[in-house]
């Protein structure tokens, strides 16, 4: 007896999309790929605080608690470094990890830049992120 797969998919990553969308025909959540599952993940690791997923209280970066220091030089530091120990710890799929940040005293926020190579890929890609305070 053989087995033969047909229809098979060659993405190497899979994820539920972040949006819980729906498979119009099936009804099936739909699923993102590869560098899309990457850049997702790594925004959700970096929005995500301390003991906020239950059972894993270590998973995050808790950067909203450091929105509501005083923008400058130290707390860019603590920031790129809490992002980079975030990512190395909770993301294994990526690697070579440069962040950049640029502080931005009028908007009251910071610009993320995150470049990185895809290990299964061997390719880089970058993510942008925005962390603002909200109040």
């Amino acid at each position: 007896m053989a087995l033969r797969l047909t229809g098979t998919s060659t993405s190497v990553y899979t994820d539920i999309d972040p949006m819980f969308s729906r498979n119009p025909k099936t009804g099936d959540l739909l699923l993102v790929r590869d560098d899309q599952a990457i850049r997702t993940s790594l925004k959700n690791l970096l929005m995500t605080s301390f003991g906020e997923r239950l059972f894993q209280p270590t998973i995050g970066g808790s950067l909203r608690s450091l929105l509501f220091e005083p923008i400058d030089a130290i707390t860019t530091m603590e920031i790129k470094d809490r992002i980079l120990k975030t990512i190395l710890d909770h993301e294994p799929r990526v690697s070579n990890v440069v962040v950049s940040i640029s502080a931005s005293e009028d908007q009251n926020g910071y610009g993320v830049e995150i470049e990185y190579s895809i290990v299964a890929a061997g390719k880089t890609d970058r993510v942008s992120v925005v962390l603002e305070r909200v109040r």
